[in-house]
């Protein structure tokens, strides 16, 4: 694959990432809060499994970075999974109480400006005027949309 097809990625993630939400919020109605999230983690983790065998068994199929390494625990490895379950719970109640459209413009202005902050801080990305300018123009969005 070249580099420019991954550029769909994000579009798929984004569209995958409503749609869970938007049918995590349905479930909810169906069956509450508490067993939507169990029901969907306990698919991502038997789904998760699946794809560590596969993984495993063959790496071939596979850039490096997707291969099994050799494992060593720290502590902070839970943060994500933790941040994975906030994001099922959070997003279906967002949509439940304002709406799919005003969650997803504050959390794609949160992504973004956590995002630039992420390129700065971390990856020493440096901030450009099309970045600030894009940042600028999605918090405008939710201030729109929130407000008006």
């Amino acid at each position: 694959m070249t580099t420019n097809i991954y550029v769909l990625v994000p579009v798929l993630i984004g569209f995958i990432g409503i749609l869970q939400g938007a049918l995590n919020r349905v479930m909810t109605q169906d069956i509450g809060l508490t067993w939507m999230a169990l029901l969907g983690n306990f698919v991502t983790l038997v789904v998760c499994i699946g794809f560590y065998f596969f993984a495993k068994a063959n790496p071939e199929f596979f850039p490096d970075f997707v291969r099994l390494k050799e494992f060593q625990f720290k502590w902070w490895y839970v943060i994500p999974g933790i941040f994975g379950f906030l994001f099922v719970v959070g997003l279906p109640i967002g949509i439940y109480q304002i709406g799919a459209v005003k969650t997803t413009v504050g959390l794609i202005a949160a992504q973004m400006v956590t995002s630039v902050m992420w390129d700065l801080f971390i990856e020493n990305i440096p901030m450009t005027v099309p970045k600030g300018l894009g940042v600028l123009m999605a918090i405008a969005s939710v201030l729109l949309i929130t407000l008006f």
